[in-house]
Formats: C-alpha cells, sequence, structure tokens
C-alpha cells in the first residue's frame, strides 16, 4: 500500500487544512446538517479524504450523527473508525455511500440513474452519501437532473460534489451547497503531514529535507507524500540527494535575484549558465523565484514578516515586485514548451536586465 493511502486522514482532526478542519469540526457539532457540500480545491488537499470522513461519521454504528435541538460544544465529531460501517466505507464498499467519477460517468442517463437509485431508503446505514468527484466534467443536461435532485433531496440523503474547478459549476448547483475551500497547502501544513508520515513509518529526516520535499510538492499532501515515498525507497534523506531525485538542484533564489534587480548582466548569466551544467530544473527553480517574490510582494504591505528578506525588501518597490512576477510568470508558461530550456532562460535574463 502506498503510503498516501496508509496515511490518509480518517478523523476530522487528522485533516492537515487548518480551515477544513476547523469548518467540518462545527458543521458536524451543528444540528443543521447539510444535504449538499462543495468541496473544492486543487488537486491532493485532501477532498476525497474529508467527504469520506463525513460520510463515516454520518453512518458511523458506535457515534452516529445525532440531530440535537441546540448547538453542543462538546459533541464527539468523529467516526469510531472500528466498527462495520466505518470499515466499510473505508475500503470503498458500504452499500449506502457511492462514489462516483464524474469524468467518466458525466451524461445525463447516468444521473437519471443516480436519481432513480436516491429513491430507495438506506440499507445498512442512517445516511445515503454519494460523492461526486470533478463534478464539473458533468453535461449541461446532467448538471441540470441532478438539480431536481439538490433542490429537493430525499431524507437522509447527503451529496458531497469534489471540484478542481469550481468555475465551471453553474450558479444554480452553488447555490444550493455547503462551499467549503481545500486551498493550497501551506509549507507548514505540509510539514505537519510529512512529519506524521515519517514518525509513522520510524523514519530518522531533517526539517530541512522535509521542507524541500514540501516546497516541490506545490500546495499538494498527496504530491508531497509521494515524494517522501520516493526518497525513502531510493535512500535519498539528505539534502543533497532528495534534491537530485527531485530534480531541483537547489540554487539561491535570493541571491539571483539581488543580480537580477541590480540588472548585472554577466553575473546572472554565469549563475544561468552553472544551473544548466549542474542539470538543475529551471521550472522548479522559477517556481521557488516566484515563491520569494510572493513573499516579498506581502512583506512590503505588512502581511507577513520575513526577516531574511530584509536586504532585498529595501532594494525594491512595489512596482519591481509586480513587474518580475508577470516576467518570471511567463517565463514559466513559455519554458513548457521549450525545446532548449536554458536557452529561453538566458534570453529572458538579458531582455531584464538590458530592456526593462
Amino acid at each position: 500500500m502506498s503510503l498516501y493511502l496508509k496515511y490518509r486522514p480518517q478523523k476530522v482532526e487528522e485533516l492537515d487544512l487548518d480551515e477544513v478542519r476547523n469548518r467540518l469540526s462545527r458543521l458536524l457539532a451543528s444540528p443543521y446538517i447539510p444535504h449538499a457540500f462543495l468541496f473544492s480545491g486543487p488537486k491532493g488537499t485532501g477532498k476525497t479524504s474529508a467527504a469520506r470522513i463525513v460520510a463515516k461519521k454520518l453512518n458511523c454504528e458506535k457515534n452516529p450523527y445525532r440531530k440535537t435541538t441546540s448547538l453542543d460544544k462538546d459533541v464527539n465529531i468523529e467516526p469510531c473508525n472500528t466498527c462495520d460501517s466505518c470499515l466499510a466505507i473505508k475500503d470503498g464498499r458500504h452499500f449506502d455511500v457511492l462514489e462516483i467519477d464524474a469524468a467518466s460517468n458525466r451524461g445525463i442517463d447516468e444521473i437519471r440513474e443516480l436519481r432513480e437509485k436516491i429513491k430507495l431508503a438506506p440499507v445498512s446505514g442512517k445516511y445515503k452519501v454519494y460523492i461526486i468527484d470533478e463534478v464539473h466534467m458533468l453535461t449541461n443536461e446532467a448538471f441540470n437532473a441532478l438539480l431536481k435532485t439538490l433542490e429537493e433531496p430525499p431524507v437522509r440523503t447527503v451529496f458531497i460534489l469534489a471540484t478542481t474547478e469550481v468555475e465551471k459549476l453553474p450558479g444554480t448547483i452553488l447555490s444550493r451547497c455547503i462551499k467549503i475551500n481545500f486551498n493550497k497547502a501551506t509549507t507548514t501544513e505540509i510539514l505537519h503531514s510529512l512529519k506524521r508520515v515519517a514518525k509513522g513509518e520510524e523514519v530518522k529526516t531533517t526539517d530541512e529535507v522535509l521542507t524541500c520535499i514540501a516546497d516541490f510538492a506545490d500546495g499538494s499532501f498527496r504530491d508531497a507524500t509521494k515524494f517522501l515515498e520516493q526518497a525513502l525507497s531510493e535512500d535519498a534523506l539528505d539534502i543533497a540527494k532528495i534534491n537530485k531525485i527531485l530534480g531541483g538542484v537547489r540554487f539561491d533564489r535570493g541571491q539571483f535575484l539581488k543580480l537580477i534587480i541590480d540588472k548585472n548582466t554577466e553575473k546572472a548569466l554565469l549563475f544561468a549558465h552553472d544551473m544548466g551544467e549542474k542539470g538543475a530544473d529551471l521550472r522548479f527553480f522559477i517556481t521557488d523565484v516566484l515563491n520569494l517574490l510572493h513573499d516579498l510582494l506581502l512583506q512590503k504591505h505588512g502581511i507577513i514578516d520575513v526577516k531574511q528578506n530584509s536586504k532585498l525588501i529595501d532594494e525594491m518597490s512595489d512596482k519591481d515586485i509586480t513587474a518580475l512576477i508577470k516576467h518570471f510568470s511567463q517565463i514559466y508558461a513559455d519554458l513548457k514548451y521549450a525545446s532548449k530550456p536554458e536557452l529561453l532562460f538566458e534570453v529572458a535574463i538579458i531582455d531584464w536586465c538590458e530592456n526593462k
């Protein structure tokens, strides 16, 4: 079993996104359970894991969801994870919890079939839960068919819609759901997740290695855990090895940005040439630079305070930072189709230093 599946969150308290954990805690402690949730956000942020936790709580035999007459701060919101119902949902074999991939079941016939099944009472649980992944892939006709069910849901039926592209959903669907945003995970949140996995596997490593993995994962818990598993399988738990297997030979982004700010074309080109010689992944490095520019932008407006950025922040205006963000964002996009990435990168350096 892969580490991501082995350490997939099984309780609300194990969800690594702080805001999601807090909102689900409040909702599951409330007497007003929504009949339709919408979980939206990038891949690998825990949408399906959270959906299964909600399904387990609603149908848990030892600690079922109970509608009380008032808010109860002391109510136990967690599924037991030991009863037959919880174990069946975990294994994907519960009769009343149906997971549907809308990418391959996107037509009106599939939704009509779902509507017919919904009319039936739960077989073994208290609630019928329908988890529809990538719901934005449904056709317009399928959305219209689904809308009718969302408007007049049968008793003890809960929908959990999940999507990476919420902007593609019709407003009529959005208005029927309680929306929970699964934002890209912060480095701190991914570190928390990785440390939980490392502890479970009894692996000794450093925060520097885990931070490198977290940065490379780009906000995805799933990708971060996959990279850690790759590092374990290749015995690459020091910073030099982890950079090598992830294709991200690490260079000082602050040093590079200082050369760009000073418009030191020669040294910036030497920096880029050295990166090419050592096989650095340019898109990975530019992501690093964009992350630093993002921090500088937020720091400039007093939103965060990162002391190690003090020298750079003093030399840059808002205009400089935003212009560089646009410049490097365009380079990042162009590199995807470049036949000779290092040449494109060098030309972009010259363009900035000589013409901007």
